[in-house]
This record gives C-alpha cells, sequence and structure tokens, in this order.
C-alpha cells in the first residue's frame, strides 16, 4: 500500500448555480445542502486538514461555523468557464497536500464508509486518480448507438453484457504530485491517466442537479437511518388481503 502523506478533504461550492439558486445553502431535511458534505468529512475522522472552497462568503461562514477552514476562491475561477482543472490546481499550489480528496456537496448522501472505502481502495493501486462512479449492465445506447449490447443478435440476458460506469464524482481522490505533473505537461490532469473507477451504492450517489432532484434526496435522507439489511423481508401470499 501506498502512503498517502498529508491528506485534504476539498469541497467545493461555488455561489453561482444557473439551474437551482443557491442550491449549497439551501434547506434540506433541516440543514443546508453543504453541510452534509462537510459533517461526511469530519466523521470519517481521516483528514488532516477539511476545506470548503468557494467564492462564497455565506458558504465561508458555514464552513466555520463547523469548525473547518475556508478557501476564498477567486471569482475568475467561480465563473461558469471555469474548470474542474483551473480551480483544483489554484487549490493545490496554495495548500499543498501529498492526497487531495474532494468530496462533492451536490452528493448528501455520500457515507463515511463510502471516503474510507476510497481511500483505501486508492491506497491499494497503482492509479493518480479515483472517481467514484455508477455501473450498470442495462442495455446503454449513446447518440443512437448501442454501447454494451450487439443489435444484430437476439437479446442477451442483462446480467451478460458488459458493464458501463457513469462517473457521478461523490468522492474523487488525486495523488497531488501526479496532479501537478499531468497539468504541467499537458494542461489536463482532473481525470486523470491512470484512473480508478470505483462503483458506490447507487443511493449515496444521488446527485442534485435541478429542482425535482431536492424532493426525492430529502426522501432519502430522511429514511438513511434505517438500515435495510436489518430489515425483515416479507412476501404476499393467497392468504393475505391486500390494503388500499
Amino acid at each position: 500500500m501506498k502512503s498517502l502523506g498529508k491528506i485534504i478533504a476539498h469541497i467545493p461550492a461555488r455561489a453561482g448555480s444557473k439551474r437551482v439558486k443557491a442550491k449549497n445553502l439551501r434547506l434540506i431535511n433541516g440543514k443546508p445542502l453543504l453541510s452534509y458534505s462537510i459533517e461526511c468529512a469530519l466523521e470519517s475522522n481521516v483528514f488532516d486538514e477539511i476545506y470548503v472552497n468557494s467564492d462564497s462568503d455565506d458558504m465561508l461562514s458555514l464552513a466555520k461555523h463547523h469548525g473547518i477552514k475556508g478557501y476564498k476562491r477567486s471569482e475568475c475561477l467561480a465563473s461558469d468557464t471555469a474548470t474542474g482543472d483551473e480551480f483544483t490546481i489554484d487549490f493545490i499550489l496554495k495548500t499543498m497536500p501529498d492526497t487531495l480528496v474532494m468530496i462533492n456537496p451536490v452528493c448528501p448522501l455520500v457515507d463515511v464508509s463510502d471516503i474510507k472505502h476510497a481511500l483505501e481502495e486508492f491506497s491499494k493501486s497503482e492509479c493518480d486518480t479515483l472517481i467514484t462512479c455508477d455501473s450498470t449492465q442495462m442495455q446503454t445506447f449513446s447518440c443512437g448507438k448501442a454501447v454494451n449490447i450487439n443489435t444484430n443478435e437476439q437479446l442477451a440476458p442483462t446480467q451478460q453484457n458488459p458493464s458501463v460506469e457513469t462517473l457521478n464524482w461523490a468522492v474523487t481522490i488525486w495523488d497531488v504530485n501526479k496532479f501537478i505533473e499531468n497539468f504541467e505537461s499537458t494542461g489536463s490532469a482532473y481525470i486523470g491517466k491512470k484512473r480508478l473507477l470505483l462503483p458506490i451504492p447507487p443511493i449515496n450517489a444521488v446527485k442534485i442537479s435541478k429542482e425535482s432532484d431536492f424532493a426525492l434526496a430529502e426522501v432519502l435522507l430522511i429514511n438513511k437511518k434505517r438500515d435495510m439489511n436489518e430489515c425483515e423481508a416479507k412476501y404476499w401470499s393467497p392468504t393475505q388481503d391486500i390494503e388500499c
């Protein structure tokens, strides 16, 4: 296992949001959306430092309220055109961690176990970048073309299809030296060169991008403490009535 050195958690949360206004400060199940990622980072107890990276004074005040650090991002790095590469290299060069972990503030159901598992897999791997993802074997198309099935053959059982990964970026980890090296050589480092895509439970990766996502996430947060593994499975039988 490789040494991870100084590990910093990075929670990027800019003020501008086109589809949902000020979503990072919007209350969801009684707390600001941003608070969920902060609390998850704190509860994981694996970071040397935790930062909220934002251009918003209100979000930086919320970070202070939780007892973590704030990094004031410049306006040019908080615009709609600023890239992940640009605001990440800026943060790296100011804080200089050995390992940088980004926790996505719009994924409020990310769990402490997701962070710990990601760090464990990253330390065992030769990758320079770990990105969490969803994985499916469902029949998948892109721009009308089949991705993981052959449309000229009989449809195979779903479990026989190659898996397709969709990046959700709920948790992302970078080897900082490699990030700097890649950025300096190609201008691109955010998605990495030697990457590990790590599936996490779909519920934990629910992402708030539009208004309807808030309702879904709130229902899931309310029921999050219920451990489905401890619930006894029950089934209907012909001797039972069905409640309407």
